[in-house]
């Protein structure tokens, strides 16, 4: 016991003497060690927090004297520059993407979130204006609200209050700026469509001019409750049908879209196209069916009241338009237009019988004595050949035609 007494002692001696002497611990301040720091960069901060292909963005940080690469979202800078040690300004590129912003250098990458790369938004051709437009309409039936009609769903509709004759109904839409338009689209249910209505434009929403007036429209079936009217171009911003009804069927009026649109003239189809009649009163006139001058004409014979005439695409064309521009003294009393693929078999897409029309009057440019024109509209359908029939001529001449043109208007 006595030695381990003396034992114990002498450790305490040598621990207290160490500690004395500074050999246990930490080791003392040295002025001539170096100091290590970190060289990794650091993302502390951009501005602005988004943009687009082009924009430069400032990035705030620490040790970018060695940056290498630039990303936003994960996506290479179009460039960049080394402004100082903590400054960075790079050029988004036209790949971009949302997300963190990284910096790289020759020790690694760090980054910083919530950067939002801006897309650029693809111009719609022709935009339906009434998309950004307000609708409003008189009384409507409880839960189809009128701002259906211009929200671009065809699963939603307004429907009118009632269907009392001699009740005001009218739906409108002011455009969110004054605007050239040319054209509408109704789609209506086809069971419930208005078959009167007149279509009214305004540009101040307190003096409205009328630019198409329908009675008794009734849809085919085939058209699917779609109406489109086209007019002459015109400024507006407050388009309205106006005494709307329903002389059809019972049932309340309801329409699922009403599109407003500026469409460029269509181009022409069957100009210039080869063009065949089963005869003609003027040799080698057949080509003027289709020459594009209002000015030229062909004309059946006289000797026999039935007559066809032809027009070879030449490809398979996407047709929902047919216009014929007749003489206003020598047209058919009635005519059928046919489509067809292959010249074989032909589908019917527009016929009239007993056809008595007013003469239209002479447009500026147009070299015609006077005219009568068939416009006839149906649904989309793919052909190459366009045939007409018709017999019984309005009068003593034979039937004539300025011109045959063909779109795909809509």
């Amino acid at each position: 016991m006595k030695n381990l007494l003396i034992i114990s002692f002498f450790a305490l001696a040598i621990f207290a003497t160490s500690c004395e002497e500074g050999t246990f611990g930490a080791n003392p301040y040295d002025p001539d060690t170096p100091v290590t720091v970190s060289q990794w960069p650091k993302v502390l901060s951009f501005v602005p927090d988004r943009g687009k292909a082009g924009d430069v963005i400032t990035i705030y940080g620490e040790n970018f004297a060695t940056a290498t690469k630039v990303t936003f979202g994960g996506r290479d800078a179009a460039s960049f520059t080394i402004e100082n040690e903590t400054t960075i300004k790079a050029v988004l590129s036209a790949w971009g993407n949302s997300g963190v912003v990284a910096v790289t250098n020759h020790k690694g990458e760090r980054s910083l979130p919530g950067f939002v790369y801006e897309w650029p938004e693809v111009p719609v051709e022709n935009p339906n204006f009434a998309l950004d437009g307000v609708a409003t309409s008189t009384e409507t039936f409880s839960g189809f609200s009128v701002a259906n009609v211009n929200d671009g769903q065809a699963s939603t509709a307004w429907v009118a209050s009632n269907n009392n004759e001699g009740e005001e109904r009218w739906v409108m839409i002011e455009l969110d700026k004054l605007s050239e338009i040319n054209m509408v689209k109704l789609t209506w249910d086809q069971n419930a469509a208005a078959t009167d209505y007149v279509l009214e434009v305004s540009e101040d929403g307190q003096t409205f001019t009328e630019v198409f007036k329908e009675t008794g429209w009734v849809s085919n079936g085939e058209d699917a409750g779609v109406k489109t009217i086209t007019f002459d171009a015109v400024n507006a911003r407050y388009v309205r049908l106006n005494n709307l009804f329903n002389s059809l069927t019972p049932y309340n009026m309801t329409l699922w879209e009403f599109e407003i649109y500026n469409m460029p003239p269509a181009e022409n189809l069957a100009e210039k196209k080869p063009a065949d009649a089963d005869c003609e009163a003027n040799s080698d006139s057949k080509f003027h069916i289709t020459d594009g001058k209002l000015a030229n004409m062909w004309q059946s014979a006289k000797d026999h009241d039935s007559h066809w005439a032809t027009v070879d695409l030449g490809d398979a064309t996407t047709l929902d338009n047919i216009i014929i521009s007749w003489d206003g003294g020598a047209y058919p009393k009635n005519l059928t237009i046919s489509l067809s693929a292959d010249g074989n078999e032909y589908t019917e897409v527009y016929s009239v019988s007993d056809w008595s029309p007013e003469s239209e009057p002479r447009e500026p440019g147009e070299t015609v004595w006077t005219k009568v024109v068939t416009d006839a509209a149906f649904a989309e359908q793919e052909a190459r050949y366009i045939r007409v029939d018709f017999d019984t001529p309005s009068s003593i001449y034979g039937i004539t035609i300025y011109e045959l043109e063909a779109y795909n208007q809509w």
